[in-house]
């Protein structure tokens, strides 16, 4: 028993020896594979960690994590220094991520902000889901703090970035996840290249920015740049809409632009504009209200527009922008100024007034097609030259077509009045303006001149230039010509008379005039001179013809095709009449018939105002009543009939010189011959003859209820007075058909008696013909 103990504590030694042995084994193969003791931390450092991350959440939404690659906490101030760092900004909904990359970054605990000195990457838009973002938006920048609890982001330094069709850069920036918006402080500046190659790019300048992601807009402000081709505009706030990451609409405050293009210069401007964009950034309208301008400058002539609000629009067929209408609403001004032009003669300046005013542009958008208005309107053209009339004209409705060179080709209007100042000679007073009226007017211009060539007025026409005026239902005025051509129900008149006919055609510098076709005119009596019954000052000379023609003022008048005039009961017909008021002459021409008649006493008295008075009457008494008076029995009118192819009468010596076989009537007496002269007394007198005196031919019958006489001879002689005929040379002859014939060298009767004188003698027939009774 003594025996087996021992080999027990041999045995349990020996399974303690093996298992010691082991154990030391294992001890030092732990202790070669144990890693190496870390190196103890720097004094103020209470941490370090690879494969950092913070996140920060709100409930179950994440607002903000931040990985990176390593970091050392720092005891004071208490930040965290990370490297290789991401930062995932999360929206409210926690579908997107803005992502930022920064190689070194600074996490202030307590601040619960993150600071990047160097270099930082934004990438907006990040999809939780890991899809395609919707736009692209990449911000590049240092100097950059983020804030954990807000997420916003900012810095002072330059940031540039690239969003889908462009990119910008801006100094100093702001960026808020929560409402997407990011703010550029200053020195703005955003470039769009568009979809496409071919997309001319569109600049953009600000004194600052905010680009609203959720409503898609850039607003610009206090003031902004566009820069898009030949197209540069200035503006103060600016908010620019986007569609699709392409620009859609500019809303610009204060704004001014142009585009200046080879050939065609157009300049706009108010205080608030709003420029639509197609596709390619193509402006295909422009609003602007307030203060509005557009000024289109060709070759020629430099057009301005203004109104309380302009609309313009583009056509983008040909991928670029071409202005091809324009509308001025609310007061709007026109004003077609000619550019100045070596060795060329400018033309008037053309200002149009109206409410509302529409433009159209010629192919191109260069020039000017058409303007028009929706409702009433003036048009003044005023001169840019010593020799050129100021015009005015207003209208219901104004119409102008524009040549060449914005060159006015046309204007028409209805209801139309029109104004034109002539320029006087110098050291002459102003001229009477000339004005009209009609319902519907057309001008046309020369193309090369834009001077006025012919103007076209239909429709109760009215014409006035101080004492002239006409009328008619069509009006035609020839400017280069100065001639007014009236059509239908013509008339013209002024103090001196009136003239109407189917055609006018009056030299509106002279004043001479034609009318043509179922003439009517009246002539004042001419107070210089004498006056007769050819010529009475006391009358109104009154006319009737096929045709007339007044010249010098209407000192002379020509009347022809069925001519009659006349002054009361006298008058002269013929197939041509010319009066010559200045020499007091009258001629008559072809089949002319004239007739004058004497005065009665009693129309003498009546005229005179003379009235008898019993002389058994004290002067002082009062006169009867003259309807208790009987009435004055009229003398029958004697008229004096002359019938002859020429008549020529001259006033200074009262003479009617009758030529080509004249018949002279007077009650009782007719005279033949082949030239009468009649000598008429003056116009106050009771008989308009005083003798009439026939050559050639001459035959007289005197005939009453008695007795017929005839006499002939070569010349003869009658007095009016008198009643006295004389008759000399080619055998004179009387034949009394009481008294039988009588010869001699001279007769002499007197048609109121039985007084016969042959020779000068009073005497027998010598040599009779008795008649059985």
């Amino acid at each position: 028993m003594r025996r087996s103990r021992w080999l027990f504590l041999a045995a349990i030694l020996c399974i303690v020896v093996s298992v010691g042995a082991t154990y030391v084994k294992r001890k030092e193969i732990l202790a070669r594979a144990a890693p190496p003791r870390p190196a103890p931390l720097e004094t103020g450092v209470e941490g370090r960690a690879n494969d950092w991350v913070y996140t920060q959440s709100d409930g179950g939404r994440p607002r903000v994590t931040i990985r990176a690659k390593s970091f050392r906490q720092v005891t004071a101030p208490s930040v965290m220094e990370l490297n290789g760092v991401e930062l995932q900004l999360f929206n409210r909904d926690g579908t997107e991520f803005d992502l930022v990359r920064s190689a070194e970054a600074r996490f202030n605990i307590n601040g619960k902000a993150l600071y990047s000195e160097g270099k930082v990457d934004i990438e907006m838009g990040m999809q939780t889901d890991g899809s395609p973002r919707a736009h692209l938006l990449n911000i590049h920048s240092s100097g950059v703090r983020f804030e954990s609890d807000t997420g916003k982001a900012s810095t002072d330094r330059t940031a540039t970035f690239e969003f889908d069709q462009g990119g910008g850069s801006a100094a100093g920036a702001d960026y808020d996840p929560n409402t997407r918006e990011l703010h550029l402080r200053s020195q703005v500046a955003l470039d769009w290249r568009g979809k496409t190659a071919d997309t001319v790019p569109m600049h953009i300048e600000g004194g600052e920015a905010y680009y609203r992601e959720r409503e898609s807009k850039v607003v610009l402000l206090p003031w902004s740049k566009l820069t898009r081709g030949t197209l540069h505009m200035e503006a103060g706030m600016t908010v620019v809409a986007l569609d699709d990451g392409e620009i859609r609409e500019a809303d610009t405050q204060m704004a001014h632009g142009v585009q200046d293009d080879p050939g065609r210069k157009v300049e706009f401007g108010a205080e608030q504009m709003v420029l639509h964009f197609a596709g390619g950034m193509l402006v295909n309208k422009i609003d602007g209200e307030r203060n509005t301008k557009l000024i289109s400058t060709a070759n020629a002539t430099r057009t301005t527009v203004t109104a309380e609000r302009l609309d313009l629009g583009f056509d983008i067929a040909a991928k670029e922008s071409t202005l091809t209408t324009a509308v001025a609403t609310g007061k709007g001004v026109a004003e077609a100024e000619p550019v100045p032009a070596p060795g060329v003669q400018p033309a008037e300046t053309r200002v149009l007034h109206s409410d509302t005013i529409r433009m159209k542009m010629r192919p191109g958008g260069k020039e000017i097609a058409t303007v028009e208005t929706d409702g009433a309107g003036t048009l003044d053209f005023l001169p840019n030259r010593p020799d050129q009339p100021k015009r005015w004209m207003k209208g219901d409705r104004i119409w102008i077509t524009y040549g060449e060179d914005n060159r006015i080709q046309s204007f028409r209007s209805v209801n139309v009045s029109t104004r034109t100042d002539k320029p006087a000679p110098r050291g002459q007073p102003p001229l009477s303006p000339a004005l009209t009226s009609s319902k519907d007017i057309l001008a046309t211009f020369d193309p090369k001149s834009s001077e006025l060539a012919r103007l076209e007025q239909k429709i109760d026409f009215r014409y006035e230039e101080g004492v002239r005026h006409a009328r008619s239902d069509r009006a035609t005025l020839e400017q280069q010509k100065d001639l007014m051509t009236l059509d239908g129900s013509a008339r013209v008149w002024d103090p001196t008379g009136s003239a109407a006919g189917d055609h006018i055609v009056m030299n509106q510098k002279s004043g001479d005039f034609t009318v043509q076709g179922h003439v009517a005119s009246t002539r004042m009596p001419d107070p210089k001179g004498g006056s007769s019954a050819m010529l009475s000052n006391d009358e109104i000379m009154q006319a009737r013809a096929q045709l007339m023609v007044s010249t010098e003022n209407s000192q002379k008048i020509h009347y022809e095709g069925n001519a009659v005039a006349w002054q009361g009961a006298n008058r002269v017909e013929a197939d041509r009449l010319d009066i010559d008021r200045d020499k007091q002459s009258f001629e008559a021409h072809g089949k002319v018939i004239s007739q004058f008649v004497d005065k009665s006493k009693t129309d003498e008295k009546s005229k005179s105002g003379v009235k008898s008075q019993d002389p058994g009457k004290s002067p002082n008494a009062k006169p009867q009543d003259s309807r208790a008076q009987p009435a004055a029995k009229s003398a029958a009118a004697v008229f004096t009939v002359v019938h002859a192819p020429d008549l020529v009468y001259t006033d200074d010596v009262r003479i009617a010189h009758y030529t080509g076989g004249v018949v002279l009537n007077r009650p009782g007496l007719n005279v033949a011959g082949k030239e009468i002269r009649a000598f008429l007394k003056p116009a106050d007198q009771d008989s308009s003859l005083d003798k009439a005196i026939a050559d050639g031919a001459v035959k007289i019958l005197s005939t009453t209820e008695l007795r017929t006489r005839t006499g002939t001879s070569e010349h003869a002689e009658y007095y009016a007075g008198e009643e006295k005929v004389i008759l000399q040379g080619g055998e004179p002859l009387l034949v009394d058909s009481l008294k039988g014939r009588t010869k001699g060298k001279e007769l002499t009767w007197f048609a109121n008696n039985d007084r016969l004188l042959v020779d000068g003698v009073e005497s027998l027939p010598s040599d009779s013909v008795l008649r059985k009774k």
